[in-house]
């Protein structure tokens, strides 16, 4: 006896994928979805600075969890040049050894204040202007306007440390340049254009105004030179990219910042990586070409929409064929997508840089349900009073 073949055609979901209930349902959804961002926007009343979880994104998971960048080898490209708490004529001495050690490129990630003396500021001044190979640091405000560097000028390239102008908790992304009255390049932009023009070229080719941060490395999978050790060995540089910044360690936290390789992942306690150790995480991305490919806004809505579609066809089945078992049913579909879609954004984000945003597909099958009930009961009305055609055309009582 031969099996039944399976015919997709002659399945419940499939035969009501393309009916008008179906089609209309889940336009609904996303106009109910759209109707909540609007009011967001307007009113601010789901203002995510209010809830805490802006502090987590599943993807960063990847990260810790599934440990992302375990199998990954010390960076022998970037070296790092801790600062402590130098003043600037130490400093001076320090970006002297580096550039006699004939590092590639040298990335000064510190921002400095007003005149303190002649002799150490003429000496610095000096030392930016003489050694084109030094990329300066400056910051931006929120506005894109420059926040004054006492050693900034023309004569000097240049990057501004922020990671974007807009506050963030987490740092996952940054911009790699900005363009208001003239356009800025930020800090490891100007590094890569330095260090190697074929990266910076791809990199502007992207055309992305902000990119995700790929991190690949702790602080531990760097080489990290003790800048005021007389002992520090600068012969390793010869050749390398250069980051001299400050690298906090214990309870100082002076420019360290929470990101996603943090390994408490939700209420992080403290903050896990120093602003230059993140810079080169950035870099080492560029250098790499190892990008975050994030879809488009278009291309996460047409996906929420087929998902959203899929299911709703799945509950009008179950709704109007199996109604006693439409309630348990549809929460147990709720729940295994839900996980369903998660993993699958980890496991694209995980393996091949991918970054889905999972939130309108999720929020989409949760509404569809409680959608479904309005409009179920508003096309029955319609049905009675005007004699429109769908599916759901059971008598009401009055």
């Amino acid at each position: 006896m031969k099996p039944p073949k399976f015919n997709l055609k002659n399945t419940s979901v499939y035969r009501y994928l393309f009916k008008r209930d179906t089609i209309v349902a889940t336009i609904l959804v996303f106009l109910v979805i759209g109707l909540f961002v609007k009011i967001d926007k307007e009113l601010g009343v789901f203002d995510p600075k209010d809830i805490t979880s802006k502090d987590f994104d599943y993807n960063d998971l990847a990260f810790n969890l599934l440990s992302k960048t375990k199998n990954l080898p010390v960076d022998t490209s970037i070296c790092i040049v801790n600062i402590g708490n130098a003043d600037r004529k130490a400093i001076a001495q320090i970006i002297n050894k580096v550039s006699r050690a004939q590092a590639k490129v040298i990335g000064v990630d510190v921002l400095f204040g007003d005149s303190v003396s002649d002799g150490e500021d003429t000496a610095l001044r000096s030392i930016f202007h003489r050694n084109k190979q030094v990329v300066m640091a400056y910051l931006l405000d929120s506005a894109a306007n420059h926040i004054a560097n006492y050693f900034d000028d023309t004569l000097c390239k240049k990057g501004f440390v922020n990671f974007t102008l807009q506050d963030q908790n987490v740092i996952r992304e940054f911009n790699p340049y900005i363009i208001a009255a003239d356009t800025d390049f930020s800090f490891s932009t100007a590094i890569i254009k330095a260090a190697d023009p074929d990266r910076y070229t791809d990199l502007m080719a992207r055309g992305n105004k902000t990119e995700a941060i790929n991190y690949t490395r702790a602080e531990n999978k760097f080489i990290v030179i003790d800048g005021a050790s007389q002992q520090g060995d600068f012969n390793i540089v010869k050749n390398k990219i250069v980051l001299i910044g400050k690298v906090a360690s214990g309870t100082d936290y002076e420019d360290k910042h929470y990101t996603p390789l943090n390994s408490k992942f939700a209420g992080k306690s403290m903050p896990d990586l120093s602003g230059v150790l993140i810079q080169a995480n950035i870099i080492r991305m560029e250098l790499d070409g190892n990008y975050i490919h994030r879809w488009r806004g278009w291309q996460n809505l047409l996906f929420a929409f087929v998902i959203c579609w899929i299911h709703t066809a799945f509950f009008i089945a179950y709704f109007i064929e199996k109604h006693i078992w439409f309630h348990v049913a549809s929460k147990i579909a709720q729940l295994i997508s839900s996980f369903v879609f998660i993993y699958l954004g980890l496991f694209l984000f995980y393996s091949f840089n991918q970054q889905i945003n999972m939130t309108q597909t999720i929020v989409a099958i949760i509404l569809a349900v409680d959608i479904l009930y309005f409009y179920e009961a508003g096309v029955t009305w319609l049905h009675h009073k005007t004699g429109y055609k769908t599916l759901f055309h059971h008598e009401y009582p009055n």
